[in-house]
């Protein structure tokens, strides 16, 4: 009889156990979907710039200079420029575009840090009256983790 309760205890407290994990992985599971991610993800932005004098080294590396001061402005983790790459493959994909002049990719703390990073004066002026003249065109691709 001593032997059957403390089975039956022994089986009452493995039920209450896995039914409390259970539960757990339910709830974290829930919390994860209620993750806004309008706050607290790393927002990546991309930038594929077409310069006016397309192929000009020396503005390509103008634009690199001149833009290089953005990456220590508030809220970015991470600033990369540079020209294509110029990879050679065996097989050409069309999916594959180097008619650029040169991409910027940056890393920002959040959406909300990439926001107030646009309306910092500093960006405001290098991107209008320094970088904006030199360009012809840009595609902007973004998006959080």
């Amino acid at each position: 009889m001593i032997l059957f309760k403390a089975n039956w205890l022994n089986q009452c407290l493995l039920s209450l156990l896995l039914f409390g994990l259970l539960t757990a992985c339910a709830s974290t599971e829930n919390e994860y979907k209620k993750i806004d991610y309008a706050t607290g993800h790393r927002l990546h932005h991309v930038v594929v710039i077409w310069l006016k004098q397309s192929g000009d080294a020396d503005v390509r590396q103008r634009y690199i200079e001149q833009s290089k001061p953005l990456a220590r402005l508030p809220g970015v983790l991470a600033y990369d420029v540079g020209t294509p790459a110029s990879i050679k493959r065996r097989h050409t994909s069309a999916a594959l575009d180097e008619s650029y002049d040169v991409a910027v990719a940056s890393v920002f703390e959040s959406p909300q840090a990439f926001e107030m990073f646009l309306k910092n004066p500093e960006y405001g002026r290098i991107a209008q009256q320094v970088l904006r003249p030199l360009v012809d065109k840009y595609k902007v691709y973004e998006f959080v983790e």
